[in-house]
């Protein structure tokens, strides 16, 4: 149930959405970081919550610079915890 919710959810978010999450975090994304992150999190994050993350995160470190990435990661880190038992 709560996967459904949850990719009603990310169906929602845009662009502009994650460029703002990102400012209120301290991290300075591109225009083409906030594409990379937008196609990332729209195609992969049944495998982010539910599977492998580590692949998805090999995958993105590759696309965006080492500083956005490690705050990325980090960030999620700390959300993926907090939330966990509800997923």
């Amino acid at each position: 149930m709560h996967r459904i919710f949850i990719e009603n959810y990310i169906k929602q978010i845009d662009k502009k959405s994650i460029y703002n999450f990102a400012l209120q975090n301290n991290i300075n994304l591109t225009e083409k970081d906030v594409n990379i992150l937008y196609h990332y999190l729209h195609n992969n994050w049944q495998d982010l919550l539910y599977g492998n993350q580590e692949r998805v995160f090999l995958d993105l470190s590759k696309e965006i610079d080492e500083e956005n990435f490690l705050m990325i990661k980090s960030l999620f880190k700390y959300y993926f915890d907090k939330y966990q038992n509800l997923l």
